[in-house]
């Protein structure tokens, strides 16, 4: 059993690899080359890869195909991302690595960096739009990422998390911090999968 959980984990992150690198930047030779490159370093560089895990799981468990939920996968990858590159400016946690490289802002400077994360977080609705999937579901998809992503979600968490830097906190306040920062895209990773 545990032999082909890590085999169908393995199977999952690197379709997800693929993925990443061959659909989702296929870009001409821009003037803005640079913010793709930017990108591309931060998206790519490697990691766990557990949100899309849980979303080819979850649409796996679900019934559904689910290498057809692949965009959405690449959707919360890249929201994921945007939010390291975000946390790792100086205004942020002010982090000079990021998975045993230079954090984007090192790599290309802060306002790259900057844009990178933006660029990421737009382009992870193109991608999730484009998802062979009926249109209802693109649409639910959409609102569910907004909804975990935004101020209510992630954001808010980050929102919350820099509020208490220097404080003692209490375990509510951590536990609460924790639901919105990480936890909402785990459970909206897990949503995108039932919804593919």
């Amino acid at each position: 059993m545990k032999i082909e959980m890590n085999e169908q984990l393995r199977t999952y992150q690197r379709f997800i690899e693929t993925y990443l690198d061959k659909e989702c930047f296929l870009y001409a030779d821009e003037p803005q080359k640079i913010l793709f490159e930017a990108m591309r370093y931060s998206l790519l560089a490697g990691g766990k890869r557990l949100r899309p895990v849980f979303v080819f799981d979850f649409c796996k468990m679900c019934g559904g195909d689910w290498s057809a939920a692949a965009p959405f996968a690449a959707a919360i990858e890249m929201v994921h991302t945007y939010s390291l590159i975000h946390d790792d400016l100086p205004c942020m946690d002010d982090d000079d690595f990021r998975r045993g490289m230079p954090s984007c802002h090192k790599q290309y400077g802060e306002a790259t960096a900057l844009l990178a994360g933006d660029g990421l977080l737009t382009l992870a609705f193109s991608v999730l739009s484009k998802a062979d999937l009926p249109a209802e579901r693109k649409i639910e998809a959409v609102r569910v990422l907004a909804d975990c992503a935004g101020h209510l979600g992630m954001i808010g968490g980050q929102t919350m998390d820099l509020a208490h830097e220097g404080q003692n906190i209490t375990l509510e306040q951590l536990r609460r911090t924790d639901a919105l920062k990480t936890g909402r895209l785990i459970r909206c990773a897990c949503a995108l999968g039932c919804i593919a």
